[in-house]
């Protein structure tokens, strides 16, 4: 009897051998799954995953999934749960960091050196690698050509050129839109030394960022360019119908305008007080499950698809990519608005990637618009800011 178990099993062993090397029905282990955040750019991603795997003798199955922190951290204890996240924005990344859900980078894996200064930054939590960046996104100035024969070098020109016609219009409550004349005169949100960010070390009430809030008043209350009432949503309108010479935009809004006929070009910020104006740099990230049992794999996939997709990503969703060689192809170096937005990014920053971001958001709106309203001055609003941003963060952690 045990003869023949022995025979019946190397027959058996014989046989999956030869299955396996003629491309049989893959199992567990040789099998990926990568959700992505990109909704346009999904059946890119898959295109590059089915060509990785077959080189790699896996089977990945890429899913649009927009996920959240509790849906991840359930869906990897399944056996069809992620390995890993594709393009996701960086600004989520501490929360799954936080929760114990991403795998540290391997030291080896890439070099820091080949990627835009912002996007390495925004895969730093803490002091430590957890994400590989796979494009880049920032706000530059559009103006009317129509409009404007030549911008000016220089906000403080810029709004001189406005206030006597044609006018700028953007989102001013927001930090979103303010941090550039925030940083330009030493003001900072979190303090960011040696890959990490000290959430008790707030610059927004500094004497730099008293005088920007001094210019963001203004801008109201003596050029009145600006009002409270004047969203991202009614900027963007009101330039699209050339009610206004300029507006702070994003590559996102290009389709719009060119479909509307807006007669537009665009250029990077003009510099304010004596300094590059900072815009936040939004830079999608890749990162993989610590739960996973194929990280390496999973890894090996994310670095696949930066190093041979970048082109296809920005021919199917105008994803500019991190990689510095990839941004000086030449069909992206000849499109006149990536090469706009590409110089902006190098005067680019990401917003902090804490958790304790998302508790300014409101608490800076709302601090703005009273100081519109003649409530606060320049410095109290400062001063509120960072007050109430001291106490929701510290509220925030209470229960960690």
């Amino acid at each position: 009897m045990k003869k023949k178990i022995t025979v019946v099993s190397m027959v058996c062993v014989l046989v999956a051998s030869t299955l396996s090397g003629c491309g049989a029905s893959k199992g567990p282990d040789n099998k990926l799954t990568i959700w992505t955040n990109m909704d346009v750019e999904a059946e890119t991603i898959q295109k590059y995953a089915d060509e990785w795997g077959e080189a790699n003798g896996f089977e990945v199955q890429v899913i649009h999934q927009s996920p959240s922190v509790q849906q991840f951290a359930q869906a990897i204890n399944s056996a069809d749960g992620p390995d890993a996240v594709v393009g996701i924005p960086n600004d989520q990344l501490a929360d799954y960091i936080n929760a114990g859900l991403a795998a540290e980078v391997p030291d080896e894996l890439y070099n820091n050196e080949d990627f835009s200064d912002a996007a390495i930054q925004a895969c730093y939590v803490n002091g430590i690698r957890y994400a590989a960046p796979l494009s880049v996104e920032t706000t530059a100035l559009f103006y009317n050509t129509d409009m404007i024969s030549e911008v000016p070098d220089t906000w403080e020109e810029l709004v001189e050129q406005a206030t006597e016609g044609g006018g700028v219009q953007f989102d001013a409550t927001s930090i979103y839109y303010d941090l550039g004349f925030v940083r330009a005169c030493g003001g900072f949100i979190f303090k960011y030394e040696n890959g990490a960010y000290d959430v008790k070390n707030i610059g927004l009430a500094n004497g730099g960022a008293v005088q920007a809030y001094e210019f963001i008043n203004d801008l109201c209350n003596e050029y009145q360019l600006l009002s409270a009432d004047v969203t991202a949503d009614i900027a963007r309108s009101n330039f699209q119908n050339g009610q206004t010479a300029y507006y702070i935009g994003g590559p996102w809004d290009i389709d719009g305008f060119t479909s509307a006929g807006t007669p537009f070009a665009i250029v990077e910020m003009p510099t304010f007080n004596g300094q590059p104006f900072v815009t936040p740099v939004g830079t999608q990230i890749s990162f993989v499950s610590n739960k996973s049992d194929s990280q390496d794999k999973a890894w090996d996939f994310i670095m696949y698809l930066i190093d041979n997709g970048a082109m296809g990503m920005y021919e199917s969703g105008d994803r500019i990519p991190a990689k510095l060689s990839d941004q000086q192809d030449e069909q992206i170096q000849g499109n006149e608005y990536s090469k706009a937005f590409i110089a902006q990014i190098n005067n680019g920053e990401p917003m902090p990637t804490v958790s304790e971001m998302g508790q300014l958001w409101s608490i800076h709106t709302n601090n703005i618009r009273s100081m519109w309203m003649g409530e606060l001055t320049p410095q109290e609003t400062a001063e509120n800011i960072v007050n109430q941003l001291m106490e929701a963060v510290e509220l925030m952690n209470s229960g960690k």
